[in-house]
């Protein structure tokens, strides 16, 4: 933020909205706002009020060297010091969260360090002197205070699951919200630069950039996280001259300081409700009010029962599938969080227990540290067979045979198949007779398949044929489509498979196959994939076999930031599916990545498999392979899959194969 004090010094405030940590603390409070007390305030300190306001301690830690800015976890409470007194530079200082244990020296060497951001892997501060961007490993290790470097005067540093964000222009210069990825690559300086004016504290939340405009009209700007649709006036903050400082979300609602009207103002995140003096006067001085926060806490999920399963949430953080998986994260006050229970296919979802009840979807306001159990337990096992009867009805005669072998009908009607097991039955008719069709578990003049996931019962009808005649079938084997006509005409199958031809004529068959099908040949009396003549000395069967043509081609596979993206031909129409895989040094293999695209025609069409949350964390931290399997289904076709093998990750920000 670009404001100035009565020494005509420039300062900035900054704010934070909170990422997951591990477990929450012991001490936490429900319901706390914290800002800090800068340049005119004495004494220089971290401020702590409830969340209603009330409770106002001026004084909850003393911070001498200027915190501008401010980050509040589960467990700790980060601040800068802009000019630590005894070196003449900036530091980031750490206290518990009750106020107790506060190291002004947590992390030294900073340049006029604006503002504090911390994720579940490193530290990140904005450098106002040296234009730039520090980081450091939670323990306060690894050092780097030129992480990014370029920036303009920052004096706000945010980042998300893809991003790192920055306000660039907060003391002098142009103003603008700059970007890069997480590993330090990708810097664009002017991500967004209309609508901002000397940009004082950036947030974000899972659908939009918000920042406070610290010169001109004392505004609150909204932006979708693309950085399009920017609003420029989304909150006025105050009365002219106020000058909106820090900023923070929690839950359904805003909050910010008003660095010279003393305040902190409160408004909901649709820009309705707007309460510009919610507390006032809030800091002991006017010119004090800095950087503003509030708590976050931590929502844990475990499994319980004899089957598996996975728990999701919405806002992402949650993704849970037993032990190693992303089981906790952490939220900010007053957010609601809803859980999804998916079961494994051999298991149902029995229910939950904690802070959830029921068995459908379940939404939870963190208001407090939240524990959630979630109860899968294995089905019962199906029996081990099932039996399929035949019976055949009509004024004609015939056999029905399966395969496997076991029904012979005629003689054998009934027999007992493994259950979740096909059988394939076929129907031949005798010579003075024609077969009709199916009834019961089976319908069409083909031949039948049946899945064994219950007792089934199957019913074939035969019709006597006129003297001196024959029937010619067709069985359509293949899984694609198509139809087979005859000449002289009686075959149109598609609809019409069984006809009466004159004993001892000739009838000529021709396929034609569907589009996205191909034909791939005859089979009894016919063979080949050319148009076949069957003579009518007896009754015949031919099949033919279309099947799906699914063939489809890889154009090139690109690893992006938290998503991967294939440029992926097909032939026809169907659906797109993506299933990427990671190993764990257990040798397990998790998935990575999923995505799906329907296609309505022959089409080269790009399918983004995005990374979850487990992925994109151990992505920050290194580099790890994903193998990509890419599947098109065509519609009324088969399946067919390509694997692809994708490095991603820091050390390999784009990659293509």
């Amino acid at each position: 933020m670009a404001i100035k004090s009565s020494q005509g010094k420039v300062t900035t405030a900054v704010l934070t909205v909170l990422t997951a940590l591990a477990i929450a603390a012991p001490g936490a409070s429900a319901g706390k706002l914290y800002w800090t007390n800068i340049n005119s305030a004495q004494p220089l300190a971290v401020g702590r009020s409830d969340l209603d306001g009330s409770n106002i301690n001026n004084q909850f830690i003393f911070a001498p060297g200027n915190p501008y800015g401010l980050f509040v976890t589960s467990q700790y409470v980060y601040f800068t010091n802009f000019e630590w007194q005894t070196s003449g530079f900036g530091t980031i200082g750490r206290a518990n969260l009750d106020g107790s244990g506060a190291n002004q020296e947590f992390i030294t060497g900073a340049t006029g360090p604006a503002d504090v951001y911390v994720d579940d892997n490193y530290i990140y501060w904005a450098n106002s002197g040296s234009n730039s961007i520090g980081r450091a490993n939670l323990d306060g290790s690894g050092v780097n205070q030129n992480f990014i470097t370029g920036t303009v005067n920052a004096s706000t540093i945010w980042a998300n699951d893809e991003y790192i964000y920055w306000g660039n222009g907060s003391f002098s210069g142009s103003s603008s919200i700059g970007r890069a990825n997480l590993d330090g690559t990708g810097v664009n300086q002017g991500f967004i630069s209309t609508g901002v004016q000397a940009p004082a504290t950036l947030v974000a939340d899972e659908n939009y950039l918000f920042w406070t405009n610290s010169q001109g009209d004392p505004t609150i700007s909204r932006a979708d996280l693309d950085g399009t649709d920017v609003r420029r006036s989304f909150i006025v903050a105050g009365l002219p001259g106020s000058t909106p400082n820090g900023l923070a979300i929690s839950g359904r609602h805003l909050y910010w300081t008003t660095f010279n009207a003393n305040t902190m103002g409160r408004a909901r995140k649709d820009g309705s409700d707007v309460r510009p003096s919610f507390i006032s006067p809030l800091s002991p001085a006017a010119g004090g009010p800095g950087s503003v926060s509030t708590d976050q806490y931590v929502l844990s999920v475990s499994l319980a029962g004899t089957g598996t399963g996975t728990v999701t949430s919405s806002p992402e953080g949650i993704n849970c599938s037993g032990a190693g998986s992303d089981c906790q994260e952490e939220y900010p006050q007053a957010t609601k969080v809803t859980l999804a229970p998916a079961p494994a296919n051999d298991s149902t979802f029995a229910g939950w227990g904690g802070a959830c009840s029921g068995t459908g979807t379940c939404t939870v306001r963190m208001d407090q540290a939240r524990s959630v159990t979630a109860t899968f337990n294995t089905l019962p096992p199906p029996p081990a067979s099932y039996a399929l009867s035949v019976s055949a009805t009509g004024t004609g005669s015939g056999t029905v045979t399966s395969s496997p072998t076991g029904i012979n009908c005629g003689t054998d009607c009934v027999q007992s198949f493994a259950a979740g097991s096909t059988v394939t039955l076929t129907a031949t008719p005798s010579d003075s007779s024609s077969f009709t069709g199916w009834g019961g578990a089976c319908s069409g003049s083909g031949t039948c398949t049946v899945t064994m996931s219950q007792a089934q019962a199957v019913t074939a009808n035969f019709s006597s044929l006129p003297p001196g005649s024959y029937q010619l079938a067709i069985d359509d084997q293949g899984t694609g489509l198509g139809t087979v006509t005859s000449s002289p005409a009686g075959i149109n199958c598609g609809s019409d498979c069984v006809q009466s031809f004159a004993a001892g004529s000739s009838v000529r068959l021709t396929a034609t196959p569907a589009p996205g099908s191909s034909f791939a040949g005859w089979g009894g009396p016919c063979d080949g994939t050319d148009s076949c003549t069957v003579t009518m000395s007896r009754a015949q069967t031919v099949s033919a076999q279309f099947v799906p043509s699914n063939l489809f081609t890889i154009r090139w596979v690109k690893a992006r930031g938290s998503a991967i993206q294939t440029r992926v031909s097909v032939p026809d129409a169907g659906r797109l599916t993506q299933v990427g895989t990671r190993a764990l040094r257990s040798g397990r293999r998790i998935t990575a990545c999923r995505g799906s695209l329907s296609v309505s025609g022959a089409a080269t069409r790009t399918i983004t498999c995005r990374l979850n949350a487990s992925a994109r964390r151990a992505a920050r931290s290194g580099s790890f392979r994903v193998r990509l399997s890419t599947t098109f289904n065509p519609t009324g076709g088969d399946p067919r899959t390509l694997v692809r093998t994708v490095r991603v990750g820091r050390a390999t920000p784009h990659y293509s194969g």
